[in-house]
């Protein structure tokens, strides 16, 4: 993540490092709900507000900039995006088969997240990829939007996809048998990366406008987890009841806990800037995407050892970072920053950002 992301940056490419951190967070709460049982699917949710923090960013600069527009952004999604993608269907074929290809068009047109809506799927350990569909879908027409609107109508459509996002959750509900549908279809999920979109807004406008909102984000953040806690420990099948009220509370709750989160991440100081700052976590951020795309296919190759929980997971996790650690330092840093190399920011859940001023093209969202 670049700091040529925001607004006011210097020309200059500069990370905002603390990002990194919160990117290998996010995954680790993703492995952990896979591996563990713990139900921290949150994860998810704060890599679309990181998403659509940096992808609105890095558009809003280029797009101030002159610079081109479609061709760079499209050009590094690619790069960044499609090896990994690649490399995941070929091992998924080798340890699983190749039931997918039931179902080619989802994987071959990044629609996953229909597919699954629909029960039309390949292996289980190809799950992952509903999160990148979203992401996907979100590049083509997210950069319109932003080419077309002026800045200050862009925050207007965005405050107004987070009030109207929940009551679309509330309407449609009845239109489906489970929630799954209103979990993994992007319309139902807009709201998250529409709430990253402001805060690049604000933040476009004014570098120091989060400040005053530190406070309120420090309390929505407790707020938001003391009501998911509770709603686990009272009414743990609130999530899967899939009402007006589940559907349309539940994803908004979540948004507040990651919304907050950013928040607090990019106006931290002190003990929080130096734990989101540590090298293991801006490393283990750096390789986020390759470890989300990976490990549920390893926790599916290990599985069927019937080991014990907890050396399942610390097995797996080590044979991620491992597989992870590989392709990065293989072909994808190469990738992405070219022969020179560069300094690595790569995003979390399927998507890549780039943002780093024209010399040193960056990292993934």
């Amino acid at each position: 993540m670049t700091a040529s992301a925001l607004p006011s940056a210097p020309s200059h490419s500069r990370r905002i490092v603390q990002l990194d951190g919160l990117r290998a967070i996010a995954v680790l709460a993703v492995f952990a709900q896979h591996a563990l049982k713990a139900p921290l699917w949150m994860g998810v949710d704060l890599f679309f507000v990181l998403s659509g923090f940096l992808i609105t960013g890095i558009l809003l600069e280029r797009k101030a900039r002159g610079q081109s527009y479609f061709g760079y952004f499209y050009a590094r999604r690619a790069r960044r995006i499609l090896p990994p993608y690649l490399l995941l269907m070929v091992v998924s074929s080798i340890l699983f088969g190749f039931g997918w290809a039931q179902h080619w068009q989802w994987y071959a047109f990044f629609a996953t997240n229909i597919g699954d809506a629909l029960n039309q799927s390949g292996h289980d350990s190809l799950n992952v990829l509903w999160s990148l569909a979203v992401e996907e879908q979100f590049y083509i027409f997210w950069p319109f939007v932003i080419l077309l609107l002026p800045e200050r109508v862009l925050g207007y459509v965005a405050a107004a996809l987070i009030v109207l996002v929940p009551l679309l959750r509330a309407f449609a509900t009845p239109w489906f048998d489970s929630f799954w549908p209103i979990y993994y279809l992007t319309p139902f999920r807009m709201d998250l990366l529409a709430a990253g979109a402001l805060l690049a807004v604000a933040v476009r406008r004014d570098r120091d406008a989060l400040e005053s909102y530190k406070g309120l984000a420090v309390l929505g953040f407790f707020a938001a987890l003391a009501v998911l806690a509770w709603l686990h420990l009272h009414y743990p099948r609130f999530r899967a009841a899939n009402t007006p009220l589940s559907n349309a509370g539940l994803y908004s709750v979540s948004l507040l806990l990651c919304t907050s989160v950013v928040v607090i991440a990019l106006q931290s100081k002190g003990i929080v800037k130096r734990l989101l700052c540590h090298p293991v976590l801006v490393y283990i951020g750096t390789i986020s995407y390759t470890i989300y795309l990976i490990h549920l296919s390893v926790l599916y190759m290990l599985w069927p050892l019937q080991l014990n929980r907890f050396v399942t997971a610390a097995l797996a996790l080590a044979i991620t970072l491992v597989y992870a650690s590989i392709t990065w330092f293989a072909f994808e840093k190469r990738l992405i920053f070219g022969a020179a190399g560069g300094h690595a920011a790569a995003s979390g859940v399927g998507s890549s950002v780039s943002g780093a001023a024209p010399r040193a093209p960056q990292s993934r969202a």
